[in-house]
């Protein structure tokens, strides 16, 4: 009987709140990352590092890159631009799962020819800790993508993903990833 009373009295007290549409207490509201998140950075070109072979591809695909179009082929490339010119683009997605584990999924799109490697390093920090993840892998597509299950424990987690991505133009890096997810 003292359940069922008390049980009234919660129904009431909520549906005089919803009624009257006071909000709830700040204390009774939980705050939670997004079950799903994503982050889309540039790859930046190190302009210091385009190759011969990579000048002669930028100039016949009519590559807008450090300065290819505009600088004789008897001089060398301005390296001032250095990291700050775009050659494409990393989306990094995450999904909290149940059983505590985070799915991570990237996708690179290369802007400066194929990419012919990359060298990527994901850090996984949550409940369970933190977790490095390195990966190496030869492409040989404008695109790539790839994932990994990860356990992150149950809670919030912050997923980073950085590193380099070798074009057929030049290397790239990767300005870091970032996305948190609430894991179930």
């Amino acid at each position: 009987m003292r359940h069922c009373l008390a049980y009234a009295v919660a129904v009431s007290v909520l549906s005089a709140a919803l009624a009257t549409g006071s909000p709830a207490p700040a204390s009774a509201v939980a705050r939670f990352d997004p079950l799903s998140a994503s982050d889309t950075v540039a790859l930046l070109a190190d302009c210091s590092r385009v190759t011969p072979n990579g000048r002669d591809y930028a100039e016949m695909h009519d590559l807008d890159l450090c300065g290819v179009q505009d600088t004789p082929e008897d001089r060398p490339l301005p390296t001032e631009a250095v990291g700050g010119e775009e050659c494409g683009s990393l989306t990094l997605t995450t999904t909290g799962r149940g059983a505590g584990l985070v799915a991570v999924e990237w996708r690179v799109a290369s802007r400066t020819g194929p990419i012919l490697g990359m060298e990527l390093d994901l850090t996984v920090s949550g409940r369970a800790g933190d977790t490095v993840h390195h990966f190496a892998t030869a492409v040989g597509s404008p695109l790539a993508s790839d994932g990994v299950v990860v356990p992150a424990g149950v809670g919030n987690a912050r997923v980073t993903l950085s590193g380099t991505v070798e074009t057929f133009t030049t290397t790239c890096t990767v300005a870091s990833a970032s996305a948190r997810t609430f894991v179930r």
